[in-house]
């Protein structure tokens, strides 16, 4: 192979490979020890392959070490992101919620403010001059004198090579490194091929000259075949991921820690409202609704409206050109929830579904605040409701401005997880210790004692109230791009979005009924609550109510800085140095906890909170976003039923949205 160096890239000569290839199999047909030479050459032989990532890539797939430092890479990205329309931090920021166990690293990347920028930056965005997939276009280069002084040699049809001892413009650099990506598909797809084509010539011949003229090297090359295949099993089979990739297993519990949520609190609210049988009815239509959409989302991402088990390859390293072969995806692949919006529907359906996202990440930190301030009361009813709201308000503050630290972070990402199952567990166990409480909670109440019964099967007037509940427990499709993004076989999400469905619908069914079962309509809104003041198990409900204060303080600070995040993007390019970006995001920070602060006092109900944000957020974002979506994008490759249920999804939800508004709220 021929290649030349230039600026840390290898441009590899394919009319040299071709002829190098040609010649190794007319030289080897004279003998199989010849043959195994050559091929051993084309196959071992590999160049270096720049992958975008900070790394370089072989042409086998393996990634080396590249000698860009990590901190440059990531200011490349952060540049990079404000080269794109807004909300371009939303990828990246949002991934912090999507695990429930993160590492400081990855803390750290997800909260990087944007950089600087200027006021030249800041107009195009405004300008938002987009290609196709939505990316802006370069600035244009006007008087420059030919193209062989910008483009530095590489691309085709210009034979002017730039000595290495003149450095290259930084857009010509640029230019050269598109030009390499765009092409490094093709390239590897040829070189694979041309391997493969010698390894079966080598094993053509090998047969033909079997028994006393076998090549002497034929059996060690076999044992070494097959010692290094057995390593590799081992090594992918011990290995917890590929490439930072999430298995299968770790994407079931990413998914299904992001549905149980906080809202899990207010099943057995819902199920008071609507009784039992209305609320599992709410619960059941809005587990399947949610699962079809989740999945219409995964085949957005995909680029295709077959399902995701059809592809057997990553739709992001996949060697197919998009709509070339029947094979291949239709689209190219998406990464994020605005993308996918700014696919279907341009610039103004980004916008509008990135301000619903946004809105949707204020109104949690009110319900946190809340949340946390109702557990403290529980706990210290001396003290006035709004007092704590206030104090954790500014306790809040602390980790996002003052201590804004990865590794902080990286501990608070695990405190939510411990609750959820905390709550699940101390939910059914005290429902079947403990059974029905209600005449005990009635007589702590001071009510009559001919008021009840206390447990109703159906209450029609309370199911919007109950429907908005159930919503907003299964909100979180926003962060579904990120866990499909991180799977190690993005084949299988389809699959993952069946058994975590199948989980989630378990433990939220077990949870209301319980929780029902234990205080019927005495039921609080918050499930913990009430557990806290009637539970005969004192201190473990104790040490629960601490733990979801904790929750939810960890959960405010986390949420915050994708939301804080959204605003700094939007004031970056408009500041000149890192300290304006840093001072700018600490007043962004401070005026959103404000705000969220008057919201929680003028509005101290979590049940009303949760089911606004489920009636407006959730089923906008859940419900009606990812069928329309998908009827935009892959109409013309829809069957009927899939167009039908398309329709029925956003007329339920917009049906849901209105009407539960209206008559529940």
């Amino acid at each position: 192979k021929h290649s030349r160096t230039h600026s840390n890239i290898i441009i590899i000569n394919n009319n040299d490979d071709d002829m190098d290839l040609n010649n190794t199999n007319n030289q080897s047909s004279s003998s199989p020890h010849d043959v195994e030479e050559a091929a051993a050459a084309a196959t071992e032989t590999t160049a270096l392959i720049p992958n975008g990532n900070g790394t370089e890539q072989t042409e086998n797939g393996n990634s080396e070490a590249s000698p860009t430092s990590t901190d440059a890479s990531s200011d490349r990205v952060l540049l990079t992101e404000m080269e794109s329309p807004w909300p371009a931090t939303f990828e990246r920021s949002i991934s912090l919620l999507a695990s429930p166990i993160i590492n400081a690293a990855e803390a750290e990347a997800y909260t990087k403010s944007p950089k600087p920028g200027s006021v030249l930056l800041a107009a195009r965005r405004n300008q938002r001059m987009e290609t196709p997939e939505g990316a802006l276009l370069p600035p244009s280069r006007t008087g420059r004198r030919n193209d062989a002084d910008d483009s530095g040699g590489f691309k085709q049809g210009v034979k002017k090579i730039h000595s290495l001892d003149f450095k290259q413009k930084p857009d010509a650099v640029k230019m050269d490194s598109n030009y390499m990506t765009s092409n490094m598909s093709t390239v590897r797809k040829e070189q694979e091929k041309k391997a493969k084509e010698a390894a079966a010539y080598r094993a053509k011949l090998i047969q033909q000259h079997s028994g006393g003229d076998m090549s002497p090297g034929h059996k060690k090359e076999k044992k070494t075949v097959k010692r290094n295949k057995k390593i590799k099993d081992k090594q992918k089979k011990h290995a917890p991921s590929r490439e930072g990739k999430a298995t299968f297993f770790q994407c079931v519990f990413n998914l299904a820690n992001i549905l149980m949520g906080v809202g899990l609190l207010g099943l057995p609210f819902a199920c008071a409202s609507a009784g039992w049988i209305g609320g599992c009815v709410a619960l059941l239509v809005f587990s399947f609704v949610t699962w079809k959409t989740c999945i219409l989302i995964g085949r957005e991402l995909n680029g295709d409206p077959r399902p995701a088990a059809f592809f057997d390859d990553s739709p992001f390293k996949t060697p197919l050109q998009p709509g070339s072969v029947p094979e291949a995806r239709m689209r190219k692949p998406i990464k994020s929830f605005p993308d996918i919006a700014r696919a279907a529907f341009g610039s103004t359906g980004s916008i509008i579904l990135s301000v619903i996202l946004y809105f949707e990440l204020f109104s949690c930190i009110c319900i946190f605040i809340v949340a946390m301030a109702d557990h403290l009361h529980t706990l210290f009813p001396a003290v006035a409701t709004q007092t704590l709201m206030v104090m954790v308000t500014v306790a809040s503050a602390v980790p996002m401005i003052l201590l804004k630290t990865a590794k902080l972070l990286s501990y608070l990402s695990m405190v939510g997880t411990f609750a959820t199952i905390a709550v699940v567990l101390s939910v059914f166990f005290a429902a079947v210790i403990e059974g029905d409480k209600t005449e005990e909670v009635a007589e702590k109440m001071h009510l009559e004692s001919d008021a009840g019964p206390y447990h109703s099967a159906w209450k029609a007037p309370g199911l919007p109230l109950a429907f908005g509940l159930v919503a907003y427990c299964f909100s979180g499709h926003a962060i579904v791009p990120s866990i499909y993004t991180s799977m190690e076989n993005p084949h299988e999400f389809e699959r993952m979005c069946d058994i975590t469905y199948i989980i989630v619908t378990f433990c939220c069914l077990l949870v209301g009924l319980s929780g029902y079962l234990l205080f019927g309509d005495l039921v609080q809104d918050q499930i913990t609550i009430s557990l806290e003041q009637n539970s005969s198990a004192e201190t473990a409900m104790t040490v629960l109510t601490y733990l979801m204060v904790l929750t939810a303080y960890s959960k405010t600070t986390l949420t915050m800085f994708p939301l804080a995040l959204g605003f700094e993007e939007i004031f970056a390019p408009f500041l000149s140095t890192s300290f304006a970006v840093e001072a700018t995001s600490v007043a962004i920070k401070v005026v959103l906890l404000v705000l969220a602060l008057l919201v929680s006092i003028y509005i101290p109900s979590f049940s009303f909170l949760c089911a606004l944000v489920g009636m407006i957020c959730t089923v906008s974002v859940s419900v009606i976003f990812p069928p329309a979506a998908h009827m935009k994008l892959f109409y013309n490759k829809l069957s009927a039923f899939d167009i039908t249920l398309d329709c029925v999804f956003v007329v339920f939800g917009i049906a849901v949205a209105v009407i539960g508004s209206i008559l529940g709220l």
